[in-house]
């Protein structure tokens, strides 16, 4: 690789960790102003084993492009809401990685991301409906988007049971306005019936339940970066949190304890 070039060139990672299916995204660009040039993209359905695969599957990345992890640029990380686990993986893998790069990190946004990709081909609201649970989903709301590919928010990110999220949808009383994400697909009887009983919306396949490579690029190239690690999304405590009285019970430990113990390692 010719030197001066190599000196120019800024080296970006992105990660998403957010759902079952794990993204790693390695990009380039010679100049700030330029989008990024698309390297390499892996997709990994491991879930579970994540944290087998993550950093082997960089380090793999990286080297067949000849590059070492000291010339990462910027790290891009999709910081949820999603995956208790996914996001503390790769929020750590990241902090690593900046911390011997000396690389500045973003954190983006998954909701408007997931919903981009839809409304990029469909003239219509979208809302976004991801697993959190069983019948629970996180959804924001999102008018058509905009001329130049923008997307502006009708709701926050929100933490809802799957009924909660019917009602709030038809609060808005949309013509018509389309549903994405994987919130349907792991809750299929319920939306099921909803979709059903309301023909002003529809949904997308399933392969727009994945964000596009292109998407995350997009919003990696207008985050605001720094030197400090961004937060994750955490927008619900943990399954551990919510059923601690029956943890603490079963280990003998005193639930006062475990709560104080607790409070401040899930920022919200």
């Amino acid at each position: 690789m010719n030197a001066s070039i190599e000196e120019k060139e800024e080296l970006l990672l992105a990660i998403n960790g957010t759902e079952e299916t794990m993204q790693i995204i390695i990009a380039r660009r010679e100049d700030e102003g330029e989008p990024y040039s698309l390297l390499e993209t892996k997709t990994l359905v491991v879930p579970g084993r994540s944290v087998n695969f993550l950093v082997p599957s960089i380090r793999d990345s990286l080297k067949l492009f000849g590059y070492a992890a000291g010339k990462i640029s910027r790290i891009a990380l999709v910081a949820g809401p999603g995956s208790f686990t996914g996001l503390r993986l790769t929020f750590a893998a990241a902090a690593g990685i900046a911390a011997g790069s000396n690389c500045p990190v973003c954190g983006l946004e998954y909701l408007p991301i997931i919903a981009r990709g839809t409304a990029l081909v469909c003239d219509s609201p979208v809302w976004a409906i991801t697993h959190s649970r069983r019948l629970q989903v996180y959804l924001q709301g999102f008018e058509a988007a905009n001329i130049d590919g923008t997307l502006t928010s009708v709701t926050p990110p929100l933490p809802v049971a799957a009924q909660k999220a019917a009602e709030i949808i038809l609060s808005y009383k949309q013509e018509n306005a389309v549903l994405v994400g994987t919130g349907l697909v792991k809750n299929k009887d319920f939306f099921d019936d909803f979709l059903a009983g309301n023909p002003q919306y529809s949904t997308m396949p399933e392969r727009f339940n994945v964000p596009s490579v292109y998407d995350i690029l997009e919003a990696a190239q207008h985050a605001e970066y720094s030197y400090e690690m961004p937060i994750p999304m955490y927008l619900r405590g943990s399954d551990a949190e919510e059923n601690l009285e029956a943890i603490t019970r079963k280990r003998g430990i005193p639930l006062e304890a475990a709560r104080e113990q607790l409070k401040d390692i899930t920022p919200r």
